[in-house]
């Protein structure tokens, strides 16, 4: 019984941590993939294709559909945005998560 408590305990601690998170900051209105975020910070997790952004303030969270890859490059140093701007709109394209070699692209 208590062989089984431990194991079950050690999943969910494995569990939660690969869970990581990131924090970002948006200024503006953005548009992230099919979903709008509002100025604000959110703290940024993700599990397969599915990109959970949770306001931070609110606590409100919308999913994003992305593409997750490892680059053969340097780890990036801080987690940044990679935008453009086109008819007022300003559309985030991928997000480098600091201290790995990881991005997610967006459509």
């Amino acid at each position: 019984m208590k062989t089984n408590f431990l194991i079950g305990f050690a999943i969910l601690g494995l569990s939660l941590a690969s869970a990581k998170s990131y924090e970002i900051s948006v200024d503006s209105v953005s548009k992230v993939g099919d979903v709008q975020l509002q100025p604000g910070a959110y703290k940024v997790t993700f599990d397969g294709t599915k990109v959970k952004f949770t306001n931070e303030e609110s606590g409100k969270s919308v999913e994003a559909t992305g593409t997750v890859e490892q680059n053969n490059k340097a780890k990036f140093d801080a987690t940044a945005l990679e935008t453009v701007q086109k008819d007022g709109v300003t559309t985030v394209n991928e997000i480098d998560l600091g201290g790995t070699r990881t991005d997610i692209k967006f459509q």
